[in-house]
């Protein structure tokens, strides 16, 4: 079928994949992933999340919280795996409880490995500093701007649109293995993404709080009292105005006329009343693509690369879903399978870090070519009047578009 120019750049599938949801949904990734040697859809998983959740205790009287010493085994065997790959590991260390977990249990073991980390300020050069300290471990920062990895070749080669500001910073931290001259192919990455999977990635208060102003918008029409250039400007905060079954799913900072149309995908889930089943259910789709992104990063970088995810483990998940008491404290969520437990006792980690460490995305001093341009004209996207995320996000995006000649017409020549 032969589309015009408009259609083209109107396709619901292409503009829902790339501009709304960031990362493609977790069945359409080039990146395919295994449970127990076996392929794993999002159907699997998701009814594996149905059948875990359906079966705990919430709020037992007599509650047995998991204690580390009961799957610490698991895990260290699933880390030990490192060891046949033959390759040095390196592990992607924010001084987050995970990251901070998996450099201890390296140690204990005696693993060699070099240690990355991105921090945006002193101050949080100085938490991960002190970890660092207290774990015998040397940590490698990141620059602020990229001095050996090529932007524009990585935008090239890149296979499926997983763009945001949050990948440059992962950019950043790769940038520090060619600065240490060691090839991508003769190394390991080590992330510690995978242990939210086990916790169903229950919504904190802040976001329970903005799950009911959605449901009082909606019920209120705002949202379409509001403009969309308004709507557009603002944002986060403009994720208010997407519909509630929709509130505890990231979403585009860039608001098109049928936003509302592109994300019915995800209502679906909706008829699960209760959030502890809906929340891991809408989750899905885009933690696995946050998980994607490393790879996919690296894949147009070096197709040996390699990247370990040693809480993604089959004998773990096992684990966990047969235990019958969910594993955290509803209001704080602060046990997380006893991880935390555990640094207080090896680190007093809470001394250390007492809040959650938060990823403050980089932002590259970008400039729209021509052909950027003409796309944000033809999508009424208000270049002008975007914020700086939104800048971030079209300048990528749209940089993915044009590179694989998507939804362009070739007598327009862009």
């Amino acid at each position: 079928m032969d589309y015009t120019v408009k259609e083209k750049l109107k396709d619901k599938k292409i503009l829902t994949e790339i501009l709304q949801n960031k990362f493609p949904r977790f069945d359409d990734s080039v990146v395919k992933w295994k449970f127990k040697n076996k392929s794993c859809t999002a159907n699997m998983l998701e009814k594996k999340i149905l059948t875990n959740y359906s079966n705990k205790i919430y709020k037992p009287d007599n509650q047995r919280k998991v204690n580390y010493l009961d799957w610490i085994n698991i895990f260290d065997e699933s880390l030990k795996k490192i060891k046949s790959l033959n390759k040095l590991p390196i592990l992607l260390f924010s001084g987050g409880k995970d990251s901070t977990f998996i450099a201890h249990r390296l140690q204990k073991f005696k693993i060699n490995a070099l240690y990355f980390s991105f921090a945006s300020n002193n101050e949080e050069k100085k938490i991960i500093n002190d970890l660092a300290d207290k774990l015998n471990i040397k940590i490698f920062f990141t620059k602020n701007k990229l001095e050996f990895l090529d932007l524009e070749d990585i935008l090239k080669n890149i296979k499926e649109p997983c763009l945001d500001p949050a990948g440059l910073s992962i950019l950043l931290l790769l940038d520090i293995c060619l600065f240490k001259k060691y090839n991508f192919s003769d190394v390991v990455f080590i992330d510690g993404m995978g242990n939210d999977l086990y916790m169903g990635h229950l919504p904190g208060k802040n976001e329970l709080k903005k799950e009911i102003l959605q449901k009082i918008i909606h019920k209120t029409n705002l949202h379409n009292i509001i403009s969309k250039k308004l709507w557009n400007s603002l944002g986060k905060i403009g994720d208010l105005l997407r519909p509630d079954y929709a509130a505890h799913f990231q979403g585009s900072t860039i608001k098109l006329n049928n936003y509302n149309e592109q994300i019915l995908f995800f209502k679906k889930y909706s008829h699960y009343k209760n959030i502890l089943i809906r929340r891991p259910m809408l989750r899905l789709h885009q933690d696995f693509g946050a998980t994607n992104k490393i790879i996919l990063y690296l894949n147009s970088i070096d197709e040996k690369s390699k990247v370990y995810f040693p809480f993604l483990n089959s004998n773990l998940f096992n684990f966990y879903e047969k235990n019958k008491v969910m594993d955290y404290d509803y209001s704080t969520l602060t046990n997380k399978i006893s991880i935390r437990e555990y640094l207080n006792n090896e680190l007093n980690f809470d001394k250390i870090s007492k809040k959650k460490r938060i990823f403050y995305p980089t932002f590259f001093n970008f400039h729209l070519n021509h052909q950027q341009l003409e796309l944000a004209k033809e999508l009424t996207i208000p270049i002008n009047k975007i914020n700086v995320r939104q800048f971030n996000d079209f300048f990528l995006w749209s940089k993915y578009l044009i590179n694989n000649n998507i939804n362009f017409d070739q007598k327009l020549n862009i």
